[in-house]
């Protein structure tokens, strides 16, 4: 359940970024996904808006350790949550998410409750320079200097 309205007192908005393993199958990122939700709902957190995970290329290899495996990935699936909840049980959340094998890194943060920027609309604004034509450059000797 969504809740746009106003911090309810003594609430505090965090949004929570998180990494997938990408060994997950697609069919089952929604039950990880809910596992996070579960998380912060267990501690009376309410979510105000989210972003499905999307695979997205690493800009460098991380590891995760489970067990006597070692993980090592170039790729994973990166999505968001954004929620409100007392900042005394953000801890417990930090925890609960840090106890998932499924998840390689995430990060916890304070936010604004609206949501200005999303992993679509960087895809978008990344199509618009990528189909952008490539910009002339002039020599020095014709270029014209007042």
């Amino acid at each position: 359940m969504r809740n746009k309205e106003a911090n309810r007192e003594g609430f505090t908005v965090y949004e929570l970024g998180y990494l997938i393993l990408p060994s997950i199958p697609e069919d089952r990122l929604g039950d990880v996904v809910s596992l996070i939700r579960n998380v912060i709902t267990a501690q009376e957190g309410i979510e105000i808006d989210a972003e499905a995970p999307i695979k997205q290329d690493l800009a460098y290899s991380m590891t995760k350790i489970i067990g006597a495996s070692r993980y090592v990935v170039s790729d994973a699936y990166l999505g968001w949550i954004k929620f409100e909840v007392e900042p005394a049980k953000i801890g417990a959340i930090k925890d609960g998410v840090e106890k998932m094998g499924e998840v390689l890194r995430f990060l916890l943060i304070k936010a604004p409750r609206e949501t200005t920027f999303t992993l679509a609309k960087a895809a978008k604004a990344r199509e618009v320079v990528e189909e952008r034509p490539e910009p002339t450059t002039v020599p020095v000797e014709e270029a014209v200097i007042n």
